[in-house]
């Protein structure tokens, strides 16, 4: 097979660069993933995400090492394994950060990522059909809308925000970010809209793309500093295609720093530790990992939510409304989001809400519904400070990595949580939710201590499947790829997925990793 281009990965960017660089028949492209297709129901249903997530089909399930910022506790990190990647699995809320965000990244020294450009690319992708917001782009690949049938709660949760003072915002993906709003999601008419069904399906017609599920990329091969080849595992052999022009990698943050790393590119002394050849030492790779730390306010309330319907009466119920309206709770998990400053001072959102009608507990079990009717309000940090890492447990290309999550190592995250549970706290007591509010149920009216507090944050905190960094972008001696995702000290190689963020931005990631696949591609077709 001649190939001009091999791109390791088909989630959200992945599929986009599938579609892109293929669009004008001149060049030869072989996409390679390690999952499956993503035709089976469960990937097109926005609710069925649970039957994805935690489901080895699908998700890589990452674990993580003790988390000593944490009370020594382990996460299960998620990332899709299946044609679309964690967009076809992810809870498909749509949003793209504020204007601080993609400046800081063009303060940092990354040339053309400002706020003005990134605008650009994501009205590129977005195809918005029901006319919520003039922000978006109405003719993109990716179908984006407000959430169908949110259930009558969350309306409460944005009347109670406006009511202390942060404002209704149903254009929250412009200028300004800060406000509520019932949440815009990657859907229409109720059903997912991922970028395999966006990109990859209408590419797949093309005779100049092929693709390879069931294809687990060992390593990049190298010819001195150029990288030439992927080996990789199908159907029970190693093969190897040959790439005329680059091999683009976009296989995660967690699998993209791995592979690098096996390629013989990352920091000397760990390479050597596990016998890899050094081709290039590049020590920022695998660093810099981020995710947005959260904690969860739960409330009792006197209407029925839907963790009550964890039942099958519950699921055939919720089916049927879907079969005949295309709304209700099979479309959504968390339903309302909230942007807000935890100080007056701050020019730009330092904490965003999730809502959602429902609650629950993480048990040593899993997931446990709680058995009473409830409501979420989930404080997580916008920008945040803590820093973990990731680094290969053996050369075993198989072997999961190591990693790191580090996710409270800064104190400033901790005071930015407790200022959540206090915004939380005021809404709850609102008139708004008055008639429906029973009590607070965690972490309970009686805990007020800010060290108490902040116990309670390390308990039970959790990440928000927002895991990004490892292949940093930037020019300092930390960084993995330059402004053109580059990979720094070699020829041929890009990385072009969530792995490349310096600083996570203030968003759900599934709208930036897009807008980086929108991006990444422009830039391999025009050098």
């Amino acid at each position: 097979m001649d190939l001009d281009y091999i791109i390791i990965g088909s989630g959200s960017a992945g599929a986009i660069l599938a579609n892109r660089l293929t669009a004008d028949g001149k060049h030869k492209v072989l996409l390679l993933e390690a999952g499956g297709s993503d035709r089976p129901l469960r990937y097109k249903v926005p609710a069925l995400c649970v039957a994805c997530i935690g489901n080895p089909d699908s998700d890589w399930m990452f674990m993580s090492e003790p988390d000593t910022s944490r009370a020594g506790r382990t996460d299960m990190l998620s990332r899709g394994k299946v044609l679309g990647g964690s967009s076809s699995i992810n809870g498909i809320i749509y949003v793209r950060g504020n204007r601080g965000d993609y400046d800081g990244w063009a303060q940092m020294g990354n040339r053309g990522w400002d706020y003005d450009t990134m605008v650009g690319y994501f009205r590129k992708l977005e195809g918005n059909r029901d006319g919520i917001s003039d922000t978006y782009g109405k003719n993109g690949p990716v179908a984006v809308g407000e959430l169908r049938g949110a259930p009558q709660l969350s309306h409460v949760f944005v009347e109670a925000m406006n009511e202390i003072g942060i404002p209704k915002n149903p254009s929250y993906n412009g200028e300004p970010s800060e406000g509520a709003s019932i949440a815009h999601a990657t859907q229409h008419l109720g059903w997912r809209w991922s970028t395999a069904r966006g990109y990859l399906r209408p590419a797949m017609k093309r005779p100049n793309l092929t693709v390879q599920t069931g294809a687990t990329v060992h390593r990049i091969v190298m010819e001195g500093r150029r990288a030439v080849a992927v080996e990789y595992k199908y159907r029970g052999q190693i093969l190897r295609a040959r790439a005329g022009r680059e091999i683009l990698l976009s296989a995660s943050t967690f699998n993209s720093a791995k592979i690098l790393m096996l390629s013989g590119i990352g920091p000397e002394a760990h390479l050597r530790e596990h016998g890899i050849e050094v081709i290039h030492d590049l020590p920022g790779v695998g660093r810099n990992l981020q995710d947005h730390a959260a904690v969860h306010v739960k409330a009792l309330v006197n209407r029925r939510t839907t963790n009550m319907d964890e039942n099958w009466l519950g699921k055939i119920r919720h089916g049927l409304r879907f079969a005949t309206t295309m709304s209700g709770p099979a479309t959504y998990l968390q339903s309302a989001v909230a942007f807000t400053r935890s100080r007056p001072e701050l020019v730009y959102p330092d904490l965003q809400f999730h809502f959602g009608a429902f609650a629950f507990d993480v048990t040593p079990e899993g997931i446990r519904m709680l058995d009473r009717p409830a409501v979420t309000l989930q404080p997580n940090v916008n920008n945040t400070r803590s820093r973990g890492h990731m680094e290969l447990r053996s050369a075993d290309p198989d072997a999961p990595p190591r990693i790191y999550a580090n996710m409270l190592s800064d104190p400033q995250d901790v005071e930015t949580l407790i200022a959540g549970i206090h915004v939380a706290r005021r809404a709850l007591a609102t008139r708004a939710f008055a008639p429906y509010l029973v009590s607070e149920f965690k972490p309970g009216a009686g805990m007020q201590n800010p060290d108490e507090l902040a116990a309670y944050i390390r308990e039970t905190s959790n990440h928000v499947y927002h895991a990004c960094g490892t292949c940093k972008m930037g020019i300092d001696n930390m960084a993995v790829v330059d402004p053109e995702l580059r990979v720094h000290g070699v020829s041929g190689l890009r990385v072009i997925d969530s792995s490349i963020i310096p600083q996570i931005p203030s968003a759900n990631l599934n709208a930036i990793s897009m807008a980086i696949g929108e991006k990444g591609a422009d830039m391999v077709l025009s050098s």
